[in-house]
């Protein structure tokens, strides 16, 4: 879990016991704004309401995503605009899953934002830390560490600001820079170019899978939560805590004992199953290039270029659907295998 090892890579390093193995960023370029920002994230993450959302949950609250993204790319609004205002759970919150498993399921249902990839992309485990404890603004600090990989420090963080209403303004976003991971990368040799290009990634990622902790906390305050199942469980094992208390590792200890895992219940396991397919029947209707499905055309009149007119009766048109397909691929959307967000106006732009 990505939220205990940060919480044990932060509490090393600023009790002055982490390895350069396992901390190389801390050993290789120390710097005042490090250490600043590492006693800020470590009493954050302590303070932080923890979810863990396991794959299928990450991949069901993507497809929410997929439905929001045509209507942005036609008002020129945000997503997370047209989502509306969402409270937060908590005054800061840590959202969890697992990045790979959700490129992979990106790629297999065939997600708009994976037309040009040619096979999944995504690695490791990713983590959202949302700190509204400012008056002025919204904190976004998105880790990710990558397969085979140590965990990096963010390259940096994303502010949302306030209307004075009190409102987030996500046209109004401030990118945080952070300069001990800047120095970091100059002396591990990376240009100017590779340094901005990081950020743009890092930047983009953070703002794109934002909307998956929006979503779950759509879900987590709507009558039947969405189609989701929170269960809790265990963060730290009480053979952690004892190993914890007998090494001084105050850190573990003053850190959440239990999270909340997410996982799908059957409405929701219902829509992924209906989207898949749909996506099965699309993918055979392509490659067979089978024709409409089987209705009715009703008297027609058929005019040719010669002038001639000739009146066509009533007549079925078509193959006849496969018996296992879902019926909303035919008819109208089923209420009962989607989730539908609070009824909330999209912000307006200032």
């Amino acid at each position: 879990m990505l939220y205990k090892s940060l919480i044990s890579l932060y509490g090393s390093s600023l009790a002055g016991k982490s390895a350069p193995t396992d901390d190389l960023v801390w050993h290789f370029t120390p710097s005042e704004d490090l250490k600043l920002f590492r006693e800020y994230a470590l009493e954050a993450l302590q303070q932080a309401k923890v979810y863990l959302l396991d794959h299928l949950a990450a991949a069901y609250a993507d497809t929410l995503h997929d439905a929001v993204a045509k209507r942005a790319a036609e008002t020129g609004l945000p997503a997370m605009a047209i989502l509306g205002e969402v409270k937060l759970p908590a005054d800061v919150v840590w959202v969890e899953f697992d990045d790979r498993e959700l490129g992979v399921a990106r790629y297999e249902r065939a997600s708009p934002v994976t037309k040009h990839d040619d096979k999944p992309l995504g690695t490791g485990l990713r983590g959202y830390l949302l700190d509204d404890r400012n008056d002025g603004h919204l904190r976004i600090s998105m880790f990710h560490r990558r397969e085979n990989s140590r965990v990096v420090d963010p390259i940096c963080a994303l502010l949302v600001k306030r209307r004075p209403t009190g409102e987030l303004n996500y046209g109004d976003v401030e990118v945080e820079l952070s300069r001990s991971v800047v120095d970091f990368r100059v002396r591990s040799g990376d240009t100017v170019d590779m340094i901005n290009g990081r950020r743009t990634v890092h930047q983009v990622e953070t703002g794109y899978d934002l909307f998956i902790p929006y979503a779950l906390f759509a879900m987590l305050v709507s009558p039947d939560l969405g189609g989701i199942i929170p269960t809790e469980a265990e963060t730290f094992t009480p053979k952690d805590t004892k190993t914890a208390r007998k090494f001084g590792k105050s850190w573990i200890l003053g850190a959440q004992r239990s999270h909340l895992t997410i996982r799908i219940g059957p409405q929701a396991a219902a829509h992924m199953a209906e989207r898949t397919a749909r996506l099965e029947f699309e993918r055979q209707a392509l490659e067979g290039r089978n024709g409409p499905i089987r209705h009715w055309v009703a008297e027609h009149e058929r005019h040719y270029r010669s002038g001639k007119v000739v009146l066509v009766k009533g007549h079925h048109r078509g193959q006849v659907p496969m018996p296992n397909l879902p019926t909303r691929v035919m008819g109208p959307k089923s209420d009962a295998a989607s989730f539908e967000f609070p009824a909330t106006e999209p912000s307006n732009q200032d």
